[in-house]
């Protein structure tokens, strides 16, 4: 499938202090700002001399700019990409004008303007109904490829219903879905709603075709659970992620700008530090709402698992994460709960990493 750029963005915004705001907030966040008009004739200028890139830009607009002719304006924006109107303190409105408040922070605006972006492509990945939610929604994602996210992602599941959490897990997985083999659940993605695995945890495959499901099922799930975990997948490239408009992003978007909790998981060696570096780089400079956590998986035992630990906090410690864990490497029991499709606590309750997980789903808890 074709790379989507990040959008171009163009201001046409009077005030100087909200124009700056926006115009910062945007670079910052790795969108290119291709002009910023002063008054509309000069935004007018703009779209007239570079309509190529004018059919590519989002653009932003007060209807206080100096100048505006409303008029002319509706046909300049037949050139635009797609159009956001803000208010302004001078702004006279009136109900239904389309106009939105500028939100107060960087990482609100961040997230707003990301809903437009993706909204062409499913109906909404709206926020979610606070006066209903119960659930607290945690997404892990893969900071490149074989970290064990998804092994964590179940048993993690496994032990909060353990201790009599009602869970829902779903594998948002789209370019390759594990649970359903892990779990020995056959025609998982047919599923209508979600399908019971073990008492009080449910599980949830999400397929790019019905992709337009996630919100519908995020807003009854979260009245329903005390516990939501996303499997995300692979992060490939979080800063194009976060404004891509294809299916294999929108969850890791949303998660960022919606879930309570994004666990970016790391592996311990060369090429996972090198990973995990590079996500931890995009992190300290994208705006994103839910809070982070750094899980370092499959640390070896003695002086080797001593190294990947210090390399892996110098790096997550760049980063204001909420928590820091690792996990050991426990390769026996991981390999005996794959072959019997089983969790880590059936196969061995005192395993290491069946303890480690366990010790964290009480921590949660509590």
């Amino acid at each position: 499938m074709a790379e989507i750029a990040l959008p171009v963005i163009v201001t046409a915004i009077s005030n100087s202090e909200q124009e700056s705001f926006v115009s910062g907030t945007l670079f910052t966040q790795g969108w290119s700002v291709i002009h910023r008009a002063v008054d509309f004739d000069s935004l007018r200028d703009f779209v007239t001399s570079k309509p190529d890139l004018a059919s590519s830009a989002i653009l932003l607009y007060s209807p206080d700019l100096n100048d505006f002719d409303l008029a002319a304006f509706e046909a300049l924006t037949l050139n635009f990409r797609q159009i956001i109107g803000f208010a302004s303190a001078n702004s006279i409105r009136i109900s239904d004008d389309g106009l939105h408040e500028i939100p107060a922070g960087a990482a609100q605006l961040a997230t707003f303007i990301r809903g437009f972006v993706r909204s062409p492509l499913i109906r909404k990945l709206t926020p979610l109904i606070q006066s209903n939610k119960r659930a607290r929604v945690i997404a892990i994602a893969s900071a490149g490829s074989c970290t064990g996210a998804s092994t964590i992602s179940i048993n993690l599941a496994y032990e909060l219903s353990l201790k009599e959490k009602k869970v829902l897990l779903i594998d948002a997985n789209f370019g390759d879905p594990n649970i359903a083999v892990y779990l020995d659940q056959r025609n998982l993605f047919d599923e209508e709603r979600w399908r019971l695995s073990s008492p009080l945890m449910y599980i949830k495959e999400l397929t790019r075709e019905r992709i337009a499901e996630f919100d519908s099922v995020m807003e009854q799930s979260q009245s329903e659970f005390d516990y939501i975990i996303i499997d995300t997948g692979r992060i490939h490239d979080l800063s194009s992620q976060l404004s891509d408009r294809r299916a294999d992003s929108l969850v890791i978007t949303w998660a960022g700008d919606h879930a309570d909790e994004l666990w970016i998981i790391a592996r311990p060696d060369r090429i996972g530090q090198v990973r995990f570096k590079k996500i931890t780089s995009i992190l300290n400079r994208t705006s994103i709402i839910s809070t982070v956590t750094f899980v370092l998986n499959m640390r070896s035992n003695g002086r080797q698992g001593q190294e990947e630990e210090k390399l892996f906090l110098s790096t997550a410690t760049d980063h204001k994460a909420a928590h820091l864990f690792v996990l050991p490497a426990d390769k026996r029991n991981t390999s005996d709960s794959s072959d019997s499709r089983s969790t880590l606590a059936e196969v061995n309750e005192r395993g290491a990493l069946r303890k480690a997980l366990a010790e964290i789903a009480s921590e949660m808890i509590s």
